[in-house]
């Protein structure tokens, strides 16, 4: 682990191009929504709350992996592009703007997904399937907005340490071992992902409209509620807990 590596890995990010960062990014919000689909078949069943949490972290971090693997743009996991940002500010701009450009796609491509599977007839086939999304988007929509905050702080603190395990990892198959360790962490105990809530929340919102159409969920709520804070703490937990100590670490780490 060394900070010329770090710092290669994040000049790449930031010179692609708007379109690959756009294509990019609608490929990687549909790949957590993949894996965001496997988390709610596999925690619809009944079982115990711990198993069943770790069990759907375990498979929730398919999505993330196949990010990886897919070399695609995740937007969490771009907040450790801050890294590059502490010694040279100018590079601020072109992170923003990055982040912009990923967001946007992965919101797009977790919508693509939820509107394919809609309309698929699997979401509607099995009732347990419906009412655990209907259920998991009433329980996202209940925190206060520092609860969400601060879940989301927690969350990309791991995603993005995932990230970075996964740069300094040096083949693919060992990225395959050690991404799950992270993200089993950060699902198992209920933190909070902005993008797999792009794909949790419009999927919980159509199956909270079949399950009780008296407490429709609105686009207001899935922001207010819960999307701007994850991504506000998603941000400060990837920038600062990995992005920022890291690169402190790293910068002044002494060549051997």
């Amino acid at each position: 682990m060394n900070h010329q590596q770090l710092s290669s890995w994040c000049q790449k990010k930031i010179s692609k191009n708007p379109i690959e960062l756009l294509i990019g990014g609608f490929l990687a919000g549909a790949f957590i929504g993949f894996g965001g689909q496997l988390f709610t078949v596999v925690t619809s069943a009944p079982l115990p709350f711990g198993v069943s949490q770790l069990l759907g972290g375990l498979v929730f971090s398919v999505g993330l992996i196949m990010v990886i693997l897919g070399e695609t743009e995740l937007f969490t996991g771009n907040c450790l592009l801050s890294y590059s940002c502490y010694p040279n500010y100018h590079q601020i701009k072109e992170t923003l703007i990055n982040w912009g450009l990923v967001y946007g796609g992965n919101f797009l491509g977790a919508l693509f997904l939820v509107f394919l599977y809609h309309h698929s007839g699997l979401f509607l086939s099995n009732p347990s399937i419906i009412e655990r999304a209907g259920a998991i988007v009433m329980g996202k929509l209940s925190f206060s907005f520092g609860e969400a905050f601060i879940r989301g702080i927690l969350c990309n603190w791991l995603v993005c340490l995932a990230v970075l395990f996964a740069t300094f990892s040096e083949n693919n198959l060992t990225r395959i071992a050690i991404i799950p360790i992270p993200i089993v962490t950060f699902v198992a105990l209920g933190y909070e992902h902005s993008i797999a809530n792009m794909y949790f929340l419009p999927a919980g919102k159509i199956a909270q409209a079949y399950l009780d159409p008296t407490q429709a969920v609105s686009w207001g709520e899935i922001f207010g509620k819960n999307l701007i804070p994850v991504t506000l703490g998603n941000i400060v937990g990837g920038c600062l807990l990995v992005g920022f100590l890291y690169w402190f670490i790293l910068s002044h780490r002494k060549k051997e």
